[in-house]
Formats: C-alpha cells, structure tokens, sequence
C-alpha cells in the first residue's frame, strides 16, 4: 500500500484468502517459532499475521462467546510454545445491562533486572452487534496479535525493565442496545486497573501502552492528546527513522483517544501511550469499516503490523534506555543529566494526560 515502506509490499503475499470474512480453518494450537526466528529478536510481520488470521478465523469473540475462549486458549498456548511465562487473572465488574461479570484476562511477563514494569495491553475480544456479525480483524484482534509477536521479540532482547504483555477481555460493545452502551465498553481495563491499584501493583509501571486497530491497510495511526508526551513522541522518532512516517503522521493534528488505557490514567498512572488508528477506511472514506461488518481481514494489512510492530520494539528500547539512565542519575547523581531526561519525564508523578503544544488539531469521536 502507500502508506507503508514499500521493501514490505510482498508481505501482501502471506495470507491466503482474504476476501473470505472468516478466513482459513483455525488450527488446534498456534505453531511455535523456530529457535532462530526467536532467537533474531526481530519483529516478524509474517508471524503476527498468521496469528491475527488464526483469531479472526474465531469468528466473534465477544464477551461470554465460545469465540472468546477460543482466542484466550490460543493466545496462552502460543505463549507457552515460545516458552514465555504466562498466566490468566480475573477480575469482577459491574454492569448494568447484565449484573456482575467475571472477565479473564492474560498476563505474559518477560523479567527484566528491575522489578519496574514496562506493560503494553490490548484486548482479546470483540464487540457485540444485534444487526451483524461483527468479527472485528482490526477492533479487537490486530492488537491482540501484535503483542504476541511483540513478545517473542522481546523475549530474545536483554531488559532492563520487566515487561509485561496484557491481553484484556471486556473492551468491546455488549451489543443489548441499552442507553449506557457507550459507558459500559472497556469493563476489562477499568476492572484490571481498580484492581491493581488496591494490590499497589500501579507505582511500579513506567510505560504504559495500548494498542488496538493497527493493521487497517491505510494506517494512520492517532497523536493522542492523553499520551505521555515524551513517550509518545519515541514512537513517532523511531517510525521516522525505519522509514514508516506515512504510518504514524505528524501532519492530522491531535485526538482524545478513547481505548484502554484511560482506565488506567484515571487510576493515576500518568506514562501512558495509545496507538490506534482512529479512522477504519483511510483518508478518502474514514470509518467506512469502523464497527460494522467490514471489519475483516481484506481491509487488514501484514504491511500495517509491520510497522507497529518494528516502531514499537524500538520505540520500547529507545524508552527503557532512557529511564535506565535517569535511574541511574537519581542513584549517584555525580553529573547533571540531559537537561530533557529530568525536565520530561514523568514517570512516577500521579496526574493524568497533558495538553498539546498550540496550534494542535481538534478531538475525533470514537466510532460506537
């Protein structure tokens, strides 16, 4: 496509099938990687494709779904395959269309040399629609599928950091129709992040970032407003310098992006990072796909999970080694730091999102 490095276009070569809603049969269990693949340390965009057609070929994964266990089960075994650490955490929430839910999430951890986490989220299911069949490609599993590969990435990288990979159930639409459908979205994060706030498992987070709706064929992915600046702004430097601007523009202007991680700043935890392309459907007809039966694999793209694939492994990298050296500062301050290692991070301070530099474009709503 355009919009991405052209060395991936034979990426578009990896899928079979494309203009198959469900796309091929899911297999019983994801296949491991080879040692060397990895071992490389390298994001693969082969690798989260096949699994993002895996979870698509689920069918619907919304909440209480077979389709929803399925992914969970697939996500866990492909986890266990790369030998990376693994477990399922529930949680309990509220609703008001359906009472007290019980949502299972899964945590993967990678330990690093401090206990301080670095945590990257995304969610598993898919929303509800009465009026279709919603299999949500690109709202629901290319995040889901990014951190896996992300993971196997990571898994061969020295860290610092632990970094921990969740995968939330509980984003989407319950699909009753009710005038609190909007309110009632992201149950799985706002449960998560209550519940390591009371279990004080929030202070020892330095990053924070969310990821869903990454693999649209025309990527643009969102500047958003509530993002920790800093952070924020290593992806959009690393997409710079692997050659995937177009993907992570500097021209559309901020947004609130509503995702995730909201959750997690209105509990306080201020390092927070979206990446979401807001507009499913490119330039020429934004949202064309955004929630509705159009979100499926033949508007998705290997080319899209590249680049946020690649940005993000950097971007994590270039972020670790940056608190890595305020740490050390702050230990044995025998030398005054760089004056923007102090000055903009803001790791540990509790407030919430911060406000652009002026001139900034305006807020785009979320699609329902």
């Amino acid at each position: 496509m355009s919009r991405i490095a052209p060395r991936l276009a034979l990426l578009l070569l990896l899928s079979t099938g494309l203009s198959d809603c469900g796309g091929p049969p899911p297999p019983v269990s994801p296949e491991s990687s080879t040692p060397g693949e990895v071992a490389s340390g390298a994001f693969s965009a082969e690798r989260a494709w096949s699994d993002l057609e895996a979870l698509t070929a689920l069918g619907p994964r919304s909440l209480g779904s077979p389709g929803a266990g399925e992914a969970r089960r697939y996500i866990v075994s492909a986890l266990e395959q790369d030998g990376i650490d693994v477990e399922t955490v529930t949680t309990t929430v509220d609703s008001e269309d359906l009472g007290t839910l019980t949502l299972t999430h899964v945590v993967a951890r990678l330990p690093g040399t401090s206990t301080d986490r670095l945590v990257l989220i995304a969610p598993y299911d898919s929303g509800q629609y009465d009026d279709f069949t919603f299999i949500g490609a690109n709202d629901g599993a290319s995040g889901a599928a990014l951190l896996l590969e992300i993971a196997r990435a990571l898994a061969a990288r020295e860290r610092h950091y632990t970094v921990e990979f969740v995968w939330l159930q509980g984003e989407g639409r319950l699909g009753r129709g009710s005038e609190t459908e909007r309110e009632e979205r992201w149950l799985g994060s706002r449960s998560l992040a209550a519940q390591w706030a009371e279990e004080g498992q929030l202070a020892p987070i330095r990053l924070l970032a969310d990821f869903n709706r990454v693999c649209d064929a025309d990527l643009r992915v969102a500047r958003d407003l509530g993002s920790h600046r800093v952070h924020r702004d290593e992806f959009w430097t690393a997409a710079r310098r692997l050659g995937y601007a177009d993907a992570f523009p500097v021209d559309r202007g901020y947004e609130s992006v509503t995702a995730s991680h909201v959750a997690f700043r209105e509990q306080g935890v201020r390092p927070v990072v979206a990446i979401e392309d807001t507009v499913f459907g490119g330039d020429e007809a934004p949202g064309l796909y955004a929630a509705n039966e159009g979100d499926v694999l033949a508007h998705c793209s290997p080319e899209s999970l590249a680049a946020v694939g690649e940005v993000t492994v950097e971007a994590v990298d270039a972020i670790a080694a940056r608190l890595a050296k305020i740490d050390r500062f702050a230990k044995t301050p025998s030398a005054e730091p760089e004056a923007a290692d102090l000055g903009e991070d803001t790791s540990r301070s509790p407030a919430g999102g911060e406000e652009p530099a002026a001139g900034t474009g305006s807020d785009e709503a979320d699609p329902a």
